[in-house]
């Protein structure tokens, strides 16, 4: 996609004309699943008015392999409350790649205002997944791509909703930006493009704020510092886990 790729550049470039008060950054995860233990780059910044984010999972060995990368691109704007208008982060656009044995299968998404629905094409060895299909947004208010969850969170004030509350949920749509890929290759997340969601906050960890997230009726911790920059992630169904390096040792009671 030409847009992506601009983004992608522009991001990439001096963040000269960023407001400084935007945030934006680049960390390196370790990351472990089933499957065995890898290295995570996670990547994002604003640029013109969309959030644009990248991730890259490498082997851990030092051939640096890239088993999978994703770019997603979700834009600013703003919907209609009781009071006022709510300022929102929408998503708007993505490319999703894995190598399976050696193949690549990858998928592209960009957003039809229009017919507000997500227009998904796919390109892979195998034929079930190849073609393009449109896919209607649910009805919500808020939707994240599962790449951005923690940075779609921020923006769209959730964090400190939950935080706020405390004792309530709030809901949102996670946009699996993976999909049809993860739902394949990991066990009882669905077979839908977006799933509701609940964000809840769930305390203080070691200095730490930690908060749930329930999609799919499975829970995914996410652990930030005061200052909500992401530290910890535990998906613990699918035994999925991404942490600082460092921090690998910490207890499970922990994430």
């Amino acid at each position: 996609m030409k847009l992506l790729l601009a983004l992608l550049l522009a991001a990439g470039c001096s963040s000269r004309g960023i407001d400084p008060s935007q945030r934006e950054g680049k960390t390196n995860y370790s990351y472990t699943d089933v499957g065995g233990s890898y290295r995570l780059s996670r990547e994002f910044k604003m640029v013109k008015q969309r959030l644009v984010s990248r991730s890259v999972l490498l082997s851990s060995g030092s051939d640096n392999k890239t088993l999978e990368k994703s770019i997603t691109v979700s834009r600013l704007g703003s919907i209609s409350n009781e009071k006022a208008r709510l300022v929102t982060l929408r998503p708007e656009a993505s490319e999703f790649s894995v190598w399976l044995e050696g193949k690549k299968y990858s998928s592209s998404m960009r957003i039809n205002a229009k017919t507000r629905s997500m227009r998904v094409t796919l390109d892979s060895p195998e034929s079930r997944w190849r073609g393009t299909q449109e896919i209607p947004f649910p009805k919500g208010k808020f939707f994240c791509f599962y790449s951005q969850i923690p940075e779609c969170l921020y923006r769209n004030s959730l964090l400190q909703n939950a935080y706020d509350i405390k004792t309530k949920k709030v809901e949102f749509f996670v946009v699996w930006d993976n999909y049809p890929f993860l739902q394949d290759q990991l066990s009882h997340v669905g077979k839908n493009l977006f799933a509701p969601a609940t964000l809840k906050f769930d305390g203080e960890i070691k200095n730490n704020f930690r908060y749930i997230v329930e999609v799919e009726g499975q829970i995914i911790l996410y652990q930030f510092t005061r200052s909500l920059d992401l530290v910890k992630m535990a998906w613990i169904a699918q035994g999925i886990t991404m942490t600082i390096p460092g921090d690998e040792t910490n207890s499970s009671e922990d994430l």
